[in-house]
Order: C-alpha cells, then sequence, then structure tokens
C-alpha cells in the first residue's frame, strides 16, 4: 500500500485512478510511485496538481503533464474568415474593409 502524500487532492486522484481503471490501464504500485513523482515534479514548477490530475482524467490521458493554457497570442477573432480566398484575395478583402471603415 502507498501512502499518498498530503498536497495530492484525493478526489481529482481518485478520479484519475477511476479513469485509468475505466480505460483498462490500471496502474502498477511502481507507476503510482512514478506517477507521484512527476506530480511533486510538475508542483515544484508550479502546477497545481488538482488541476493536473483533473486535466488527464477529462482527456483519458494515462500520463500526467503541465497545464495546457490557451494560446494567448492570437488576437480575438473579431472580423470574417478569409483563410480561403488565398493572399491575394485576403489583400484585396482587407483593402476593401479598411475602405469602407473610412466612410
Amino acid at each position: 500500500m502507498i501512502n499518498l502524500p498530503s498536497w495530492i487532492p484525493m478526489p481529482e486522484w481518485e478520479g484519475f485512478l477511476a479513469m485509468r481503471k475505466k480505460i483498462k490501464k490500471v496502474p502498477t504500485d511502481r507507476a503510482i510511485e512514478l506517477l507521484i513523482k512527476k506530480l511533486d515534479e510538475l508542483r515544484q514548477q508550479g502546477e497545481n496538481v488538482g488541476a493536473v490530475l483533473d486535466q488527464s482524467t477529462m482527456n483519458n490521458y494515462q500520463g500526467l503533464f503541465p497545464v495546457k493554457q490557451p494560446d494567448r497570442r492570437q488576437a480575438p477573432h473579431s472580423g470574417p474568415d478569409m483563410s480561403r480566398l488565398g493572399k491575394a484575395g485576403q489583400a484585396t478583402a482587407n483593402n476593401a474593409l479598411e475602405w469602407l471603415e473610412g466612410l
């Protein structure tokens, strides 16, 4: 029997193990030791352990990974999708939009 550290939230841990059981990938005792080690590494990197476990549970991941953050580099979608127009078509459409905004 493996003793879990107190910093591992039980509902999230049990949910992760239940998911692993459901996908027929029940971890061995050694695998559990390695999962705890991985969680500790992620925790030391500033990750929320519960969120890490929930992410893996929600996505049926067998492993544990840093929580994916939304890509904030892209500007929010604010106009029509012109990706099918090609480069020249996009330039023409952008020029037309700029002209319309100037009216």
